[in-house]
């Protein structure tokens, strides 16, 4: 009897450790850590800068529908505009990161269109591929067609994220001719 009331209490207390230690798991529930959520899944710290994510966001959205074929749908998009958020949800020193299908989290310097785009293509590679595609996946395509896709303005990047971004623009030259999502699915 005690080893199944100690299995109870564990499988009680791993959804707050997770939340607690593993702090990007945090966008499932984001309003419990500073921020407020719309209708439409956008989520801010500082609501007055509301109108301004939606219109990066909408931009971003409208910008890999009619360049790139990318339907991107409603993805929950936590957009932070402090530190404080930035850190709440673990984005140490990277500009965003997308949680699968689950959330995208966007940090104050990344406020820009390329970078949202960016994310944008992360949540449409897990949407039409699997969550674990991007876990699992060629590096090289995952990271480099984020990079390509986006519009990233920098010329350089750092390794190996440039070379990826040339990988895929060689790959991608190669199967100009086949729809984007139909040549994905035979590599990832």
């Amino acid at each position: 009897m005690k080893y199944s009331s100690w299995l109870v209490v564990i499988f009680l207390l791993l959804p707050i450790s997770a939340l607690a230690v593993f702090k990007p798991a945090r966008v499932l529930i984001p309003e419990a850590f500073g921020v407020r959520c719309n209708e439409q899944n956008l989520c801010i710290d500082d609501f007055s800068q509301l109108a301004a994510a939606e219109s990066l966001l909408n931009d971003s959205k409208s910008y890999l529908a009619a360049q790139w074929g990318l339907s991107i749908g409603e993805p929950k998009i936590i957009f932070c505009s402090t530190e404080q958020c930035r850190s709440a949800f673990g984005l140490s020193n990277r500009a965003g990161f997308t949680l699968g299908s689950f959330a995208i989290v966007i940090a104050p310097r990344a406020w820009q269109q390329h970078y949202v785009a960016h994310e944008l293509i992360h949540h449409w590679q897990a949407d039409r591929f699997g969550s674990l595609a991007l876990l699992t996946g060629e590096q090289w395509l995952i990271e480099g067609m984020a990079y390509a896709l986006s519009n990233d303005p920098r010329i350089e990047l750092h390794e190996p994220f440039a070379s990826y971004r040339q990988r895929f623009n060689n790959w991608y030259r190669l199967n100009a001719g086949i729809p984007l999502k139909e040549s994905l699915g035979g590599v990832l």
